[in-house]
């Protein structure tokens, strides 16, 4: 049997961690880890930038908290770009697509609570969003 726990948010400039703590419309959903769960199995993430900026930027997801046994784990999700179109041109659409991380096998204590945030690293592009499922077993 496996538990899902997804947390979603906006990251508001780079260089700057931000914690994921909503859900959609549940504003606090719970992170603790659900009994009988003993790792994360799979992550499902997505994340992009509104694409407001010029640049580039990468996003790392960081999972933390007394629940991750061994300490914080960094994980690369995406990275994005922008060049301003020419005039009259449209701009490309920034696409925010999920990806799947197999077989991850973090550690997690059971009942214990776990951190879950995202950071934009290099040119900020405007606000970026982010969105993570971590699926345990």
């Amino acid at each position: 049997m496996s538990r899902t726990f997804t947390v979603e948010g906006d990251i508001a400039s780079a260089d700057t961690r931000t914690l994921l703590t909503t859900q959609g419309s549940v504003t606090a959903p719970s992170s603790v880890v659900p009994a009988g769960m003993t790792k994360i199995d799979k992550i499902v993430v997505a994340a992009t930038t509104e694409g407001l900026a010029n640049g580039a930027q990468s996003y790392i997801l960081r999972l933390g908290g007394n629940a991750i046994k061994g300490g914080e784990q960094t994980i690369t999700l995406s990275a994005v770009g922008r060049i301003a179109p020419q005039a009259g041109s449209d701009s490309a659409p920034q696409l925010m697509v999920s990806n799947v991380l197999e077989n991850v096998d973090i550690e997690v204590g059971q009942s214990d609570t776990l951190t879950v945030a995202v950071e934009g690293c290099g040119t900020d592009t405007g606000t970026g969003h982010a969105v993570v499922t971590l699926i345990y077993a």
